[in-house]
């Protein structure tokens, strides 16, 4: 893609967080007073402005602070909440406070993106499982499970083999993922895609029908 596209990256940290303990009020003597157990030390403080810090092993993030490229929303949440970790897990990846929601927000954001699908590396998921904010009926996501260093499109074909292999690939393939952008990003060597199973599944079945077609024109 050029270099001008624009990139979104969700990072999603799922598991108890101490948001206090990460954005720190530290001019707030009601820190102090309630915190004598498990407060930050003052000393271990970084500070971001007169009213708030973050802890030292946080560091790293202290210099994207200074560049202006980092900004903290304070008390982020929805009205009215069930009190159900569950159901308030449901809301935060669908963006659905009054409804039972059935498509996660991103997917909808991918949606937007690329509405006729013609790019299944459109969306990347990087880890174990799909989040729920990306699961949408009929939006392709392509999953990285593993380590990204050794994840590649048949990274062990090389030279003029794997070009041999990727032309058939393109042939096999083309009407169903598109051409131009997918093809040069799988012959760059550099990564790879592996589109969910309704994607899969729908390719499959295109390549099955083109084979039957080829076995009929071949026995008349």
């Amino acid at each position: 893609m050029p270099a001008t596209d624009p990139v979104i990256v969700v990072l999603q940290l799922t598991g108890g967080n101490d948001y206090v303990n990460t954005v720190i009020p530290y001019n707030n003597p009601l820190y102090r007073d309630n915190r004598k157990a498990v407060g930050i030390p003052d000393n271990q403080i970084m500070h971001l402005d007169k009213d708030y810090g973050i802890p030292h092993y946080m560091a790293p993030l202290k210099q994207f602070w200074d560049d202006k490229k980092l900004a903290i929303l304070h008390g982020v949440g929805f009205k009215d909440s069930p009190r159900s970790h569950f159901r308030a897990m449901d809301i935060w990846h669908t963006c659905e406070p009054i409804k039972v929601g059935t498509e996660g927000w991103l997917g909808r954001v991918a949606r937007e993106f690329d509405p006729k699908k013609q790019n299944v590396v459109t969306t990347v998921s990087m880890g174990p499982s799909l989040p729920r904010s990306l699961v949408v009926q009929g939006v392709p996501v392509a999953c990285v499970a593993g380590p990204l260093e050794r994840y590649g499109f048949l990274p062990t074909i090389q030279g003029q083999q794997r070009k041999q292999v990727l032309g058939r690939f393109a042939q096999m393939y083309q009407p169903a993922v598109g051409s131009g952008l997918v093809m040069d990003y799988m012959r760059s060597g550099t990564a790879s895609c592996r589109p969910s199973r309704a994607s899969s599944a729908s390719r499959c079945s295109a390549a099955s029908r083109r084979c039957t077609s080829r076995r009929s024109a071949a026995a008349s």
